[in-house]
């Protein structure tokens, strides 16, 4: 394990001594300084984790040193020492970024509580800046799988209206996410199939209709979609799935909305009905066959007859 690594910034030889013993007693590496020049000369080649500073120096505030390390070293944590009477300068020090302050004289029980104190919020924000990067990385990642899916993925509120939609909605259909955003899930299904449509984005209010799969007609927006597709629509295999939120009244499940997926199946839709086509050839092909077999049979019977009536 590290050892901690505190700077004391103190021009009062005595107050240095007896702290940095103290300190070192308790397994704190501690370096020492007079004044603010000393502390920036050693904080440009060192790196500390707690700056004990106080706030009257020779050549400097505290509270300014304080503001001159942070910028090189935000990790740093601060606590400053003072023998003002009144606290307004404690509480500007608090006020620039400091973990805490002690008023001259103090107990070394009382500074070590608080050091030791300063240094777990240190790793307690480190820890909490750790989550948070990698809640972020982890947000990315899924951000980017969802942005980049061929297929649409969508949620409705309650109403049936979008609140997400991912950009496949455009590459598919030719919508813009914008100009769908609290629009009703009826501006993308085919006017002949919202009926159909309804049970599935509008009615999942019962648990025994949570998840579902249908298949629509999706609406086309724009002639270059229509022209490419050939077609003012396109067939699509929709699945979709209830939100439930706990209610704290009676602990029960409350409909909130609904996420799915929408995947284009024009492509396998036209892939069997050609595959139908072949197969119905293939039917007539062996019908044909068995036709001309049967009919085969007969001309070789009479054939064989007018050869024996010719003989």
């Amino acid at each position: 394990m590290a050892t901690t690594k505190v700077l004391l910034v103190d021009d009062e030889l005595r107050i240095c001594q007896s702290v940095t013993y103290l300190l070192k007693a308790k397994n704190y590496e501690v370096v020492t300084a007079a004044c603010g020049q000393e502390a920036l000369s050693l904080i440009a080649c060192n790196t500390f984790d707690l700056a004990i500073l106080d706030v009257h120096l020779p050549d400097m505030l505290g509270t300014h040193l304080m503001s001159n390390i942070k910028a090189q070293h935000p990790n740093t944590i601060f606590i400053i020492i003072t023998g003002d009477a009144d606290i307004d300068s404690a509480i500007t020090a608090l006020r620039c970024g400091a973990y805490d302050y002690l008023r001259k004289p103090f107990e070394f029980e009382e500074l070590q509580t608080t050091v030791e104190n300063a240094l777990r919020q240190k790793t307690l924000k480190q820890e909490k800046d750790q989550i948070s990067e990698q809640l972020v990385l982890t947000e990315e990642r899924y951000r980017y799988l969802v942005q980049n899916s061929p297929d649409i993925i969508y949620t409705l509120d309650a109403n049936g209206n979008f609140t997400f939609l991912n950009d496949a909605v455009v590459n598919l259909l030719g919508f813009q996410v914008d100009d769908l955003i609290g629009k009703s899930y009826t501006t993308i299904v085919w006017e002949k199939d919202q009926e159909k449509a309804r049970p599935y984005f509008a009615e999942h209010k019962t648990i025994n209709r949570m998840s579902s799969e249908v298949e629509l007609r999706l609406r086309l927006n724009g002639d270059e979609k229509r022209e490419s597709y050939g077609s003012h629509y396109i067939t699509a295999e929709v699945k979709s799935i209830g939100i439930l939120e706990e209610t704290s009244t009676n602990g029960g499940n409350r409909f909130v909305g609904i996420h799915g997926v929408i995947r284009n199946i024009s492509e396998r839709i036209r892939l069997q009905s050609k595959l139908r086509k072949a197969e119905r050839m293939e039917s007539l092909g062996t019908l044909a066959g068995g036709i001309a077999h049967d009919f085969n049979n007969l001309l070789m019977g009479i054939q064989g007859r007018s050869a024996l009536m010719t003989m």
